[in-house]
């Protein structure tokens, strides 16, 4: 896997974090949609034995909600598609506002819109 360069990671444990956290979303997604066989596209469905193609996504971003960032439930799975087209549609606009993201993925995808309302700006229950 490759990241961004830069000066993402301040040391060795934060990367591993990230590792973590990434493999956790992909697990909650083959577990939850999948059926434990596929991993799955939340918003076209599209069925992937690999991760290759797909892409763990921050509910609430990784620069505007530090405290959220390792959150497992912080994250859904996208094709690389639709991620782009997400980015490509909303742009900054998407750093600010979570709620953007559950109105990507349409109605049929209510665990995140349940996230974000749920939650508050600390990433506690409310």
């Amino acid at each position: 896997m490759k990241f961004k360069s830069g000066n993402r990671w301040k040391n060795s444990s934060q990367k591993m974090r990230y590792k973590k956290w990434r493999t956790g979303v992909f697990q909650l997604n083959k577990g939850r949609v999948g059926l434990n066989k596929w991993y799955v596209c939340e918003k076209c469905n599209k069925k992937r034995k690999t991760t290759m193609t797909l892409h763990a996504h921050h509910i609430y971003s990784w620069e505007k909600f530090p405290n959220r960032r390792y959150t497992i439930k912080n994250g859904v799975v996208l094709c690389k598609w639709c991620h782009n087209g997400f980015h490509y549609k909303y742009k900054f606009e998407a750093l600010e506002k979570p709620e953007l993201l559950a109105e990507w993925l349409g109605k049929k995808n209510k665990r995140v819109l349940e996230y974000i309302t749920t939650t508050n700006d600390r990433g506690e229950n409310v």
